[in-house]
């Protein structure tokens, strides 16, 4: 046997196709979440710039409060559709468990509960859980019906049971009371205990926050330094002493702006901060990765002119907006405009996005050609307007300006980066002068914002933050331009890099949490909003967490996606096909109980039409996160994003003052915008596997 057949990894000049080598942001846009990661960081930072209460813990508690038992259905619904399948009777099944658990505890009597101690009833009510997935899945098994047909069977039957119990019991649309069965006291703290944020004071906290923010956004840009760059066979301790500089003066500026005050000195501060950060940055490629060798001079093609230019356009258009829309207006733009501007904006919409698809066809060389690029045009015009439309009726005219200028600022920095992606195929020179330019707009973005606004959130949160952004996207401009990326596996390098990153997030998260769980004297003082963390939102933090390791680590989870995507090819492999899918019926009658409990708990009391219709909310959630209805793709952790979208939304929509009676409708514009979006990023993962 050769070498190169005993190392299959070695390099002979001509890497197999088969075995292409996936870069770093390939690899992470090729994953199902990450359209519901970008969509939700959007939808958070559009809520928070047009809610005064939205970015504070009470706001975010509120939000975690709804996504907690929605996003618990959420994942258990993602599991059975990568598999499938569907069950429409999971939101009747949430109340319908529920009040099982109540009717077991309920005093015994004329028509009356069983009398038992919750320690029997809960166990119990498992126990009828599990049995109506086994029987929704082995009826689809069995029959061979649709689960959508079965489901909904059994979605009517559970509606009857609950109501017809209901009404025999007490003649009424509720079941009694949990809290009166014996062991109340130790389930309680359980299902519905209790963390509130203003009885604990902890005056160190922001210097957690501000080091775990920091060091975790540091070693997610390390992470992917190292998963990017090629590694130096001779490291070069000159580069070691520039990063330990670097850390060191991002240590003294998170010191100095935390301990002065004044606005020179918050300038000072965070140039330092960012000074010291792309000293950092640079330094560990000086350290670690090859420099570029061969030709590294400018190229820049007419299509990177052209889509660099469009970018700054389209920002320039929502600066102007920004600057022409009444930054205090609180009326709806119905009321204000005449229904001839409004259908100019729609128009302008239509011509727009048209454009951009005919410009994405090529202009069409042959009919066949223009019809199709017409018919793209036409659709994504009709997209536009419509959610446009929908945008109109519900916003007032300081959310519209939000939106305009969010949304043009955001797709000119996406179409810089295009411009950038495609000038660095020339040379990554050219590439990084592009991103340069990237950095050199979000600087001026921040600063025009911080000029235009005179809320604090603005003038100091957003514009540290975008100025950071600046920064962060410079450094990487500059090591980008003179250093050499990765084009083979290297698993060591792989192996630092995924430790880096769950370093990175559980920094992050130490930060987050210690802002979230904890005042200080000061906002005590200043009578810092309510808030609490209820214990739904830590079960809904494990079930994502079990289910995420399930379905990414486990046989089980490779038999989810094998039954999802050919159940007969699955068969024929030796995949037990129908006990999967039953165990997945399973699962989200499980998920069903657990979020019953938790409703029962949390109001000591159910009524008959608890859970009836929010199924199509966890098919919503799910398929926002990346879970194709076709099944056999998705993904548990963009779920559980999906239905922390889907609150905010909710709950965002309230806080903004606007009329909550067209919030239906913005979530079937999320809906429509998220199938597209997957439809999409799944076109891309097959295309580079």
């Amino acid at each position: 046997m050769t070498d190169v057949a005993a190392h299959p990894d070695a390099d002979d000049g001509q890497p197999d196709e088969r075995l292409a080598y996936r870069g770093v942001f390939t690899r992470m846009l090729v994953r199902p979440e990450i359209g519901a990661v970008i969509g939700s960081a959007a939808i958070w930072l559009f809520f928070w710039a047009v809610s005064e209460q939205f970015g504070t813990a009470g706001g975010l508690s509120g939000v975690l409060d709804v996504s907690a038992t929605l996003g618990i259905m959420a994942v258990a619904v993602a599991l059975l559709m990568i598999g499938g399948e569907f069950d429409l009777s999971s939101g009747a099944a949430t109340g319908a468990l529920g009040i099982v658990t109540i009717l077991l505890v309920k005093d015994i009597g004329e028509l009356g509960g069983a009398g038992l101690s919750l320690f029997i009833a809960i166990p119990l009510s498992f126990v009828v859980a599990m049995a109506l997935g086994w029987y929704n899945g082995t009826v689809v098994e069995r029959t061979g019906l649709p689960s959508f047909i079965v489901t909904l069977a059994t979605f009517f039957v559970l509606r009857g049971f609950k109501l017809g119990f209901s009404k025999l019991t007490i003649d009424n649309i509720s079941v009694g009371r949990i809290d009166e069965g014996h062991g109340f006291d130790f389930w309680h703290p359980i299902f519905a205990g209790v963390w509130v944020r203003n009885e604990h004071v902890w005056d160190t906290r922001d210097v957690v926050y501000t080091i775990g923010i920091l060091l975790g956004l540091a070693l997610f840009v390390l992470a992917i330094y190292e998963g990017n760059y090629l590694r130096k066979k001779e490291m070069n301790p000159a580069g070691l002493l520039m990063f330990i500089a670097g850390v060191a003066g991002t240590v003294f500026g998170v010191v100095l702006m935390h301990y002065t005050s004044g606005v020179s000195n918050d300038i000072i501060s965070g140039l330092v901060i960012a000074a010291s950060m792309i000293l950092g940055f640079i330094g560990v490629a000086l350290w670690r990765y090859e420099p570029i060798a061969g030709d590294n001079s400018i190229h820049l093609d007419s299509r990177v002119l052209e889509l660099a230019g469009l970018g700054i356009v389209v920002i320039v258009i929502g600066v102007v907006c920004a600057l022409v829309v009444d930054v205090d207006g609180q009326q709806t733009i119905l009321d204000r405009l005449p229904v001839v501007v409004e259908w100019l904006i729609t128009v302008a919409t239509l011509a727009l996005t048209g454009a951009i698809a005919w410009r994405r066809s090529g202009g069409g060389t042959s009919g066949s050609e223009q019809r199709m690029a017409l018919f793209q045009a036409g659709r994504a015009g009709l997209v536009g307007a419509i959610s446009m439309l929908a945008f109109m009726f519900m916003t007032t005219e300081q959310g519209l300006r939000a939106i305009l200028f969010v949304g043009l600022s955001t797709t000119g920095l996406i179409l810089l980066a295009m411009a950038a992606l495609r000038a660095r195929k020339s040379s990554p020179l050219s590439g990084s002068l592009i991103l340069a330019l990237n950095s050199l707009v979000i600087a001026a973005l921040a600063l025009f914002i911080q000029a235009e606004s005179g809320h604090p959130k603005f003038r100091t949160e957003i514009f540290t933050v975008m100025m950071f952004g600046a920064a962060l996207v410079l450094a990487w401009a500059l090591v980008s331009s003179h250093y050499q990326q990765r084009k083979a596996a290297d698993h060591d390098a792989d192996r630092l890099s995924t430790l880096l990153s769950v370093a990175g997030l559980v920094a992050v998260l130490v930060g987050l949490i210690s802002r979230l769980l904890w005042t200080t004297t000061t906002e005590n003082e200043s009578g810092v909003a309510f808030a609490s963390f209820r214990m739904s939102i830590l079960w809904f933090i494990a079930v994502t967490a079990v289910a995420t390791f399930v379905l990414g680590r486990t046989k089980f989870g490779s038999w989810i996606f094998a039954v999802g995507g050919n159940k007969e090819a699955a068969r024929q492999v030796g995949v037990p096909a129908a006990k999967t899918k039953t165990q997945l019926f399973m699962i989200v009658s499980g998920a069903a109980w657990l979020v019953g409990l938790l409703l029962a708990f949390r109001l000591q009391t159910l009524q008959s039409g608890t859970g009836n219709g929010l199924e199509f909310e966890y098919i919503i959630a799910a398929v926002v996160g990346g879970t194709a209805l076709t099944g056999g793709y998705g993904s548990v952790l963009g779920a559980a994003i999906g239905a922390f979208i889907m609150a905010m939304s909710k709950q965002g929509i309230g806080l903004a003052l606007w009329n909550s009676d067209w919030r239906f409708a913005f979530l079937g514009v999320i809906l429509l915008g998220a199938v597209m979006a997957n439809n999409f990023i799944k076109a891309k993962a097959e295309a580079v596997r």
